[in-house]
């Protein structure tokens, strides 16, 4: 009966971690890099603000990835299909929309690593 009633509490142990990727679904990828961001920014360095943005960045490389790639998604969208054969002027102003809001991506991210850590340039 002890055999039992051991292998029935390992179960009971078990059931929330079998159960707890059917019940969490994924947050969107913003919440996801905001929560990377948040957490490493306690141990971040403290001698400038590159070292922690650098730093940052290198933790939440995966979250980062994932927000740029659905922003850059969404600009290329209004350039119509992925497959789309774009004239040289319509090509031209879909890299520099990208580049443009890669950048600006960029400086959201160093200022939100500002303010979680509190350096400055």
């Amino acid at each position: 009966m002890k055999p039992l009633a051991a292998l029935a509490s390992i179960g009971l142990l078990l059931a929330p971690l079998a159960a707890a990727p059917a019940q969490a679904s994924d947050p969107e990828p913003v919440v996801r890099l905001n929560a990377c961001l948040s957490a490493g920014a306690a141990g971040a360095p403290r001698d400038s603000l590159l070292s922690a943005v650098v730093a940052l960045r290198t933790l939440c490389y995966a979250q980062i990835k994932r927000v740029l790639k659905t922003r850059l998604e969404a600009i290329d969208a209004r350039f119509g299909p992925p497959d789309a054969i774009l004239t040289p002027a319509e090509a031209d102003a879909r890299a520099e929309a990208r580049t443009a809001e890669t950048r600006r991506f960029n400086d959201e991210i160093a200022v939100t690593i500002s303010n979680l850590t509190g350096l400055t340039r």
